[in-house]
């Protein structure tokens, strides 16, 4: 199969974050039903997209709804009873069917078929797009309904007593209630229960089989029974199942129903209308997989970033503008020092500092002469320095020039603040921009565009970018530096010197170093080793999603993926995170709570130096650390909305930078 250079990675599709191993999973499972398509194609056994999928196929214009996590599709149950018979054959080794006539202990009453876990080569894991949790394809079988009410009716009854049975024996109730209900059972059905066998399982096997009761009769309706009976959904009319066709899916096309719209209309009601609905419980599909895959792969494979107290600490880091404005300050203090020794008579003294002083600003005139060139007017400024420097040498041998000397240095200092003042614009703020995609740009540029008119100095650096295997090795190697606005300068990142340059504010927009499952960017750009050229490193997300509150259920999906893009090392390493909104803050240090929280349970301490043994201690001091450092400024994303766009955004900054 071939897969389009973007499907894997993080995206933001309708308000909602995708993560890259959720994009896998999809790539996975697609695998999975091109399998099941071959077969049904080569022995013509009709199937087709069911629930979410075929609402993907539909409403989503052929791509997978956002906060969906597996494929789903349907049979009647004959055409199913012909599948399983020839898939037990057919199948890649690699896959199993898991159905109640297969192993009736393991399975539902929706068969499924699955990606062994323990199956992890190197060749099999690429063809299932290098994701190695369970993968499991959902059929839903479509069972007849009798046209006789009277017979529904009765089915309706027998389903109610076996399911109550089945409460019964799995919750462990009495076994004189078992019994009585047991025996109403056997009478209505004259059927006999094996006490001597387990109950689950017969009763499993017995309604299964009334699933079917009414098969072959050529009613107007069938159902998914599981369902059916359950929440009273999933009833379809026949006749939308009269003829297939072929939906466009992820660059695929597979069979549907050509009554759509009946079916989805059973199942959803208002299909049209967009839901999130559903917490975290079951989401993602490969939630309980995640762990047991774990022991059995290599500790470097798709590892989870793990707290560590170096995150939260800093090294200061003076830019090499603030260092020259610095090297400026140090002779306003000389030359406060140098009319202490005049004052005092020390003529000697004062003469070998001023010999100090001319030597310092020779050195710094070459040094900033590098930097912003010889004719710059600050090197101008710093010459007629030196001169006066050497005037006052030569005027400071006998007291009787005192009163001439103190008034060329009140010259001097004058020269002085003239000279830092054009060193302040001359110099100009730099704001180091790294990015690894072109299109992220966009989310960027008004910012960009804003600080340039403040006089920033803007440095543009695309930077590579690798897919990963499965092994966390570097695959395919992307670069996108030209692809960026021609309009704007771009800085190869080969030639900026980090150490030499020392900027005075780093923004990054890959918080995830090492852990992202699908991408990296090179080594010497993680957030951890970025922060020793800085003062102010910024992660700015390259995305905006639907504004999240942890507690609303509806939210429940996209609140599990933060921990994709929250407790990631580059939040915890920048000085400074801008999000979305006030909200989003309060979104993020919920998560980042709720994973201090695991990582304390994990290892007993999140080992914050300063510290008391208490872990809460710990917890709450890096909470109020987060609070200082996350800020819901806005996005350039969001335009001009108010209080969240790009006027916000901007001021933030400008804010940050004059700290």
């Amino acid at each position: 199969m071939q897969w389009e250079k973007d499907f894997f990675y993080d995206e933001v599709r309708g308000g909602f974050y995708i993560p890259g191993m959720m994009k896998r999973a999809w790539g996975a499972e697609l695998s999975v039903l091109k399998e099941i398509d071959k077969i049904c194609r080569k022995h013509r056994i009709p199937y087709f997209l069911s629930s979410g999928t075929l609402l993907g196929a539909v409403r989503e214009g052929g791509q997978f709804i956002p906060w969906d996590d597996d494929v789903d599709i349907e049979m009647f149950r004959k055409d199913y009873m012909k599948f399983l018979r020839v898939a037990k054959e057919e199948l890649p080794e690699e896959l199993y069917i898991r159905a109640i006539e297969v192993n009736i202990e393991t399975a539902s009453f929706v068969p499924k078929v699955g990606l062994r876990e323990d199956v992890m080569s190197l060749p099999t894991l690429e063809k299932y797009c290098f994701f190695p949790y369970k993968v499991e394809i959902d059929i839903f079988l479509l069972d007849e309904l009798s046209d006789k009410e009277e017979e529904e009716l009765y089915r309706e009854e027998v389903l109610t007593m076996l399911y109550s049975l089945n409460d019964m024996v799995f919750e462990g109730t009495s076994r004189e209630d078992v019994e009585l209900l047991l025996e109403k059972i056997e009478e209505a059905l004259h059927f006999h229960f094996d006490r001597n066998l387990s109950l689950n399982l017969q009763i499993k096997s017995l309604i299964n089989r009334f699933f079917q009761e009414f098969n072959e009769t050529e009613g107007h309706n069938i159902a998914i029974f599981p369902y059916y009976h359950l929440l009273g959904n999933c009833r379809f009319p026949r006749k939308a199942y009269e003829n297939t066709i072929l939906l466009p899916f992820c660059g695929m096309r597979f069979p549907a129903a050509e009554g759509y719209e009946m079916r989805l209309d059973s199942e959803y009601g208002d299909w049209h209308k967009k839901s999130k609905s559903g917490e975290d419980h079951n989401y993602p599909c490969y939630k309980e997989s995640e762990e047991h895959v774990s022991r059995i792969l290599p500790a470097k494979a798709f590892p989870r970033y793990s707290f560590q107290k170096e995150s939260m600490e800093r090294n200061l880091v003076r830019s090499l503008r603030k260092q020259y404005l610095g090297i400026l300050d140090g002779f306003f203090l000389e030359e406060r020092r140098g009319t202490e020794l005049l004052q005092k008579g020390e003529y000697a003294a004062y003469q070998s500092l001023l010999a100090a002083l001319q030597e310092g600003a020779i050195a710094f005139g070459e040094l900033l002469g590098e930097k912003i060139g010889k004719d710059a007017e600050s090197i101008s400024l710093l010459e007629s320095y030196c001169e006066m420097l050497y005037q006052r040498y030569q005027n400071a041998s006998s007291p009787e020039e005192k009163k001439k000397e103190i008034m060329q240095e009140e010259e001097t200092v004058s020269l002085l603040k003239a000279l830092k003042e054009r060193v302040g614009k001359e110099l100009k703020v730099q704001a180091v921009f790294l990015l690894h995609r072109a299109k992220d740009f966009a989310g960027l540029r008004p910012l960009v565009d804003a600080l340039r008119k403040e006089n920033v100095d803007c440095k543009i650096i695309p930077i590579p970018y690798y897919d990963k295997a499965v092994n966390g090795a570097f695959r395919e190697v992307h670069y996108e530096g030209g692809e960026f606005p021609k309009e704007y300068a771009i800085t190869d990142y080969k030639s900026y010197d980090f150490e030499k340059e020392l900027p005075d504010c780093i923004v990054m927009n890959s918080p995830y170093d090492e852990y992202n499952p699908v991408f990296s960017i090179e080594s010497a750009f993680y957030s951890r080793n970025l922060k020793r050229f800085t003062g102010k490193l910024i992660y700015i997300p390259w995305f905006v999603t639907d504004e999240i509150d942890p507690e609303n259920p509806e939210d429940g999906k996209a609140f599990y993926n933060m921990r994709y893009y929250v407790t990631v090392p580059g939040v915890f390493h920048a000085d400074y995170t801008i999000v979305q909104s006030e909200g989003m803050k309060k979104a993020y240090l919920v998560k980042i709570l709720q994973f201090l929280e695991e990582e304390e349970k994990l290892h007993g301490t999140l080992g914050i130096e300063g510290a008391d043994e208490s872990g809460k201690k710990s917890i709450d001091e890096v909470l109020v650390i987060m609070l200082k450092k996350i800020l819901g400024a806005g996005s350039c994303l969001l335009g001009e909305k108010e209080g969240q766009g790009t006027k916000e955004v901007v001021s933030c900054f400008l804010r940050l930078l004059s700290q």
